[in-house]
């Protein structure tokens, strides 16, 4: 029962950040990541931290489907189309912890070029706004 528990969970929290990073709300939020960290710290940082969460973006468009957003159709084009651009496939995001104004580290930040630089932590939509916003107009959808 309880590995039930933690199970659903979980399904909810990744389908609430999935909803976050493809709505208006996520993109005013500021998700920051860390695009410099390597795969194996991303895995520790999003398993074993409260400050920490990895968000799959077939999961992310998947709950997209999950809330009539997206056909099955969209989603698959969507996800394809992502997978075209390079992008990475998901995103070890900071949700616990900030310290700024809003609870974000960003709100604070003067250089908003640097948002997107891929040097210390940068935020998913100043780094791949355009690629996954371009995914879902190429297929004809719109994730706001």
């Amino acid at each position: 029962m309880f590995g039930r528990n933690v199970r659903r969970a979980s399904g909810a929290v990744v389908l609430s950040a999935g909803l976050v990073l493809a709505s208006a709300a996520g993109a005013l939020a500021h998700e920051c990541f860390n695009p410099n960290r390597s795969a194996a710290g991303n895995a520790a940082a999003g398993s074993h931290s409260q400050a920490w969460f990895t968000l799959e973006v077939a999961d992310a468009v998947q709950g997209d489907v999950e809330n009539g957003v997206l056909t099955p159709e969209q989603a698959e084009c969507v996800l394809a189309a992502y997978e075209e651009t390079g992008a990475p496939s998901s995103f070890t995001l900071k949700v616990k912890g900030s310290n700024g104004q809003g609870g974000v580290v960003a709100s604070n930040n003067p250089h908003d070029a640097k948002a997107g630089d891929g040097r210390g932590i940068d935020e998913v939509f100043a780094a791949y706004g355009e690629e996954i916003l371009g995914s879902y107009e190429a297929c004809g959808a719109s994730p706001f």
